[in-house]
């Protein structure tokens, strides 16, 4: 199980590196040498993650590290992180659902009359 912490939080928390994890996509933090505390940001995409998502999440994770080698405190900064962290949100929520749909559920859409499909009432 993969937990996402929100920007904030993870600032909130020590400087401590995360631990890298077979299903990391990227991991991105700032030099030392940078002014703000190291800033990490995990993103990871599962297998039932729709492939254009991950791409999505991936190239958001690409424009946020290209955007924010200068000034780490703007605005653009924070903003292009939120986007980053409302992507990986949408790709996780994309997972579950992808997930919680059954094989039977969708024959039966297409076949209500089937055996399988029956259903009765007392």
């Amino acid at each position: 199980m993969v937990t996402f912490w929100s920007l904030r939080t993870l600032l909130a928390r020590s400087p401590a590196p995360l631990p890298l994890r077979q299903s990391i996509v990227s991991f991105v933090g700032l030099p030392a040498s940078a002014r703000a505390p190291r800033r990490l940001v995990a993103a990871a995409a599962s297998p039932s993650t729709p492939p254009e998502l991950a791409q999505k999440v991936s190239k958001s994770i690409k424009q946020a590290e290209e955007m924010c080698t200068g000034d780490s405190e703007g605005a653009e900064y924070v903003a292009a992180w939120d986007e980053v962290e409302e992507l990986s949100v949408d790709a996780s929520y994309a997972g579950n659902r992808k997930k919680d749909n059954d094989p039977l559920e969708e024959y039966c859409k297409d076949n209500p009359k089937a055996n399988e499909c029956r259903t009765y009432e007392y």
